[in-house]
This record gives structure tokens, C-alpha cells and sequence, in this order.
């Protein structure tokens, strides 16, 4: 959740640092527009989750994620 040009995790609360430097942080940053077989057509919600809360949430799972390991990172 974004906050006078902070970021703040929607599941603990915890402000996460985004700034360039060597406390920054990485977070998810999820978007999603509903469509015609929901109960929310047309609603958009958005939300960022912390590394720590993300992890927490996928050990919940019934099929973990897949994972892989990229060579080359990049910034968006």
C-alpha cells in the first residue's frame, strides 16, 4: 500500500524501504482486475506484501510455487 510516496505491507503493516541504498527492500506488488465470473466484476485491488509476509502466506499453499534461479536480475 502506497502512502505519500511510501510503500507499506497490506498484511503486517511494516513500511518497506525502498530507497537505493543497502537497507532496501524487495516486496510483491500485486494487481488484479476482476472480471464477468466474480462476485466483483469490474472492481480493481491492488496490494504489496513484504518478503517475510509472502513467504508466510505460501507455506500455506496445497501446491508450492515453483521456483527457479535467474542469472541476471534487473530493476522494473
Amino acid at each position: 500500500m502506497k502512502r505519500e510516496q511510501e510503500v507499506y505491507c497490506n498484511c503486517c503493516g511494516k513500511k518497506i524501504h525502498t530507497q537505493i541504498d543497502r537497507n532496501r527492500e524487495d516486496y510483491v506488488h500485486l494487481e488484479k482486475v476482476w472480471g464477468y465470473f466474480s462476485s466483483k466484476d469490474g472492481m480493481m485491488q491492488t496490494a504489496d506484501i513484504c518478503e517475510a509476509c509472502m513467504d508466510q502466506w505460501m507455506e500455506h499453499f496445497q501446491i508450492p510455487p515453483e521456483n527457479s534461479e535467474r542469472m541476471e536480475l534487473f530493476e522494473c
